[in-house]
């Protein structure tokens, strides 16, 4: 059908295909829904609705049926060729029925009446206008508009959409970022802020160059310059990815290419695991503590600590005795106080067992690890001054926390640290610790990557053991908390229960008798 379009005429087809009531020029309404018997498309009228019904209606106006999704097309004279309404039940819209390189194209312009999506309508002269230019880059390119839009877009990418799009496809992968990455990412982004609105295909190597060099060199800050360039080198590598499979599907060439933080890893910026623990070694960070003048101190200062803040203290020292990760052992719940469901990928600990469980750790993989005598009578004392529906193994007690457990205990290690005297203690170096221990008891590389939870080779699991390995870690692990223990007999003792021998502590060393030598005084 084609008529010229007015904007209260592209109103009254779409109320005719939802079903509402017609108007007549008086605004009253008229029912019936058949077709206007006096309707001729082909009279010569400029406003092809002012037909006249018939003697029964005199003076009606109306607009016929035509069925679901059907063409109106624009005869007025601001009208490109082929400009048209389609008419639906939903929605009416604005597109151009155009013939390019022998290919028919409908090419969609804008949302008339109705709903669709989030777009909203636009005016009857607006959609002429762009309709123009719509038919034209069609006639240009040879292809749909659409598909040049979206190239264009993707040449048009700024950083911050490619940042926004890469922390949202890795929330919705099946195995999601977990939170301690996604807060290294936004690190890295925050080192970006002033490229927000930069075009990616327009920054250059030499720009990403000198940005690593601010904060490698000049701030010093080498770690975190190099986990920046990591991140985003990741995040336009997806959107690159993306766009190949979008050009793919539409038949075009890609508009984005080029990664320009790539040329870290051409110049060979980054350092290798062995420069990594040169640069740990020099700076004296990144080590276990010395069982020799270090483990001793920092676990009596750790016990000591349980008087002013026992959550932080036995969080201390349960994370050494169990060479987990901070974050690990932060998140422990009861496992009497969960539901079966929370337990299957959540983090607890079974008292009755004596089992601590991580599910999916930093290698996506699940740890179940033996709990040592002393560390479980630690945990007796731990849940006996908690109420009983508390869930948290470590809850905060901060009312400000966004987190129900202990989530940042710098200020507790840092305390105890300087308390023991000892220079540099992170939070890693407990784990640390812990493989020293391993290491000094003389376990192979494999029985210490079990205790640790590292990934074994041969893609094995760490969280499944036969009767007689689960026996062999009971035993192992008891042995590295007595080990670690050993040097602070006093904690251990308060800590043994009373079937294990108590162990000799400095107070308890005898001074020996030396016997005198006999006299050479002869008797009176």
């Amino acid at each position: 059908m084609k008529l010229a379009l007015k904007s209260e005429t592209v109103f009254e087809l779409f109320r005719e295909m939802v079903g509402t009531d017609r108007y007549c020029d008086k605004g009253e309404a008229v029912c019936p829904r058949a077709p206007n018997p006096c309707y001729d498309p082909e009279a010569d009228s400029t406003d092809k609705f002012d037909q006249t019904p018939g003697a029964e209606n005199p003076g009606k106006k109306y607009i016929p049926f035509h069925g679901a999704n059907y063409l109106v097309y624009d005869e007025h004279k601001d009208a490109p060729p082929g400009f048209a309404l389609r008419v639906g039940r939903t929605a009416a819209v604005f597109l151009v029925d155009k013939r390019v390189n022998d290919k028919k194209l409908k090419i969609p312009v804008g949302l008339a009446a109705g709903k669709k999506g989030s777009q909203k309508p636009i005016p009857l002269t607006e959609a002429r206008d762009q309709a123009w230019g719509l038919a034209q880059l069609a006639k240009k390119h040879g292809a749909n508009p659409k598909g040049i839009a979206d190239k264009v877009d993707a040449a048009e990418l700024t950083f911050r959409q490619v940042w926004d799009d890469y922390i949202t496809d890795l929330k919705a992968r099946d195995t999601p970022i977990k939170p301690n990455s996604e807060d290294s990412l936004e690190k890295a982004r925050n080192k970006f802020q002033d490229w927000e609105d930069r075009k990616v295909r327009l920054i250059t190597a030499k720009e990403v160059m000198e940005r690593f060099n601010l904060h490698a060199v000049k701030n010093g800050h080498r770690t975190a310059a190099e986990a920046m360039g990591r991140w985003a080198a990741a995040a336009v590598k997806n959107a690159i990815e993306t766009e190949y499979h979008n050009a793919f599907s539409e038949g075009r060439p890609p508009s984005l290419t080029y990664n320009p933080f790539t040329i870290l890893q051409t110049k060979k910026i980054y350092r290798s695991g062995k420069q990594l623990e040169r640069a740990y070694a020099a700076k004296g960070i990144r080590n276990p503590m010395s069982f020799e003048t270090a483990v001793g101190p920092y676990v009596r200062e750790a016990w000591k600590y349980r008087k002013e803040n026992s959550v932080s203290a036995d969080f201390i020292l349960l994370t050494l005795l169990w060479g987990l990760r901070r974050g690990e052992s932060a998140t422990f719940q009861w496992r009497d106080r969960i539901s079966d469901s929370e337990a299957v990928y959540g983090r607890w600990i079974d008292m009755k067992t004596s089992v601590g469980y991580v599910g999916d750790g930093k290698n996506r993989g699940d740890h179940e690890f033996a709990i040592g005598p002393c560390a479980l009578e630690l945990l007796k004392l731990r849940r006996s001054s908690q109420l009983a529906d508390e869930a948290w193994v470590f809850p905060t007690s901060s009312p400000l926390s966004k987190k129900p457990y202990l989530s940042d205990p710098t200020q507790a290690m840092k305390t105890v640290k300087e308390r023991a005297g000892i220079e540099i203690v992170r939070g890693h170096d407990l784990r640390r610790t812990f493989g020293a221990a391993c290491e000094k008891l003389g376990f192979s590389d494999r029985q210490t990557k079990r205790l640790l939870g590292h990934a074994i080779s041969g893609k094995e699991s760490v969280g499944r053991y036969t009767q007689p390995e689960w026996i062999d870690m009971v035993d192992r692990m008891q042995r590295v908390e007595e080990l670690i223990l050993s040097r602070a007999p006093s904690v251990y003792n308060a800590l043994r229960p009373k079937s294990l021998p108590r162990m000799q502590e400095t107070e308890d060393v005898l001074v020996p008798v030396v016997a005198s030598k006999a006299s050479t005084r002869k008797p009176k």
